[in-house]
């Protein structure tokens, strides 16, 4: 009688893991983009908030030191960066006859891996949309000049990328990205806004840097 008992006393138990486990792979995969593994954007501006609030907590812990207990409490916040990145010429892979959207999809993993490998501890990034190929960065800790910097070297070595595994599509393929600084003590609307102003600037750069290929094409064929 108690074998039988235990039996399915256990029997339960393993269906209630096997529950809770579909309940967390739905989870995760409602939470990630199947293809590059990143998080997508659920909340991201709340999850801005979120880290901001945290890098300000450890930094005021650790704020110990006479030189920084004379400086205004305001002007001790961190500011922070936020990054809109939009791969380039994924397009132009997807329809091309010798590539495709596999090649594509390739792609677009090794931009994802490329941002996320020098992702520092505090940093969000995340896949706007599925099927999309543009992405977002929160950059805790730097300013909007130290973000510039890193993502250009992001960019150098994403081509580098590019160039040893598709050697066809070297010229083609690379990203523009626009960064917009904000501080602490802002709102999710705030951050929303930075995000848009984020977006503006990339679409200017990713025009000039289009009419600099042109210029750089009709100089190649005059000469």
């Amino acid at each position: 009688m108690h074998f039988w008992v235990y039996l399915c006393f256990f029997l339960l138990l393993f269906v209630i893991h096997q529950q809770y486990r579909a309940i967390l792979d739905l989870k995760n995969e409602l939470s990630h983009d199947p293809l590059t593994g990143l998080k997508i954007m659920r909340h991201f501006e709340r999850k801005c908030l979120d880290v901001m609030d945290r890098v300000e907590r450890k930094r005021e812990t650790s704020a110990t030191s006479a030189q920084e207990e004379h400086i205004p409490r305001r002007k001790r916040h961190v500011r922070h960066s936020i990054a809109f990145v939009d791969l380039d010429g994924l397009q132009w892979t997807n329809n091309h006859a010798d590539y495709g959207y596999f090649v594509g999809d390739r792609v677009l993993v090794a931009l994802a891996n490329i941002l996320n490998r020098w992702k520092r501890q505090d940093d969000l990034i995340v896949r706007r949309s599925k099927g999309g190929d543009e992405f977002l960065i929160f950059l805790a800790g730097s300013t909007k000049e130290e973000s510039e910097r890193l993502l250009l070297e992001n960019r150098r070595r994403f081509e580098k990328v590019i160039e040893d595994r598709f050697p066809g599509l070297a010229g083609n393929v690379s990203f523009s990205f626009g960064v917009r600084e904000v501080t602490i003590r802002q709102s999710e609307d705030e951050i929303a806004e930075a995000i848009e102003s984020a977006s503006k600037v990339m679409h200017r750069f990713k025009k000039e840097r289009k009419m600099d290929r042109r210029v750089s094409s009709l100089n190649g064929e005059e000469s």
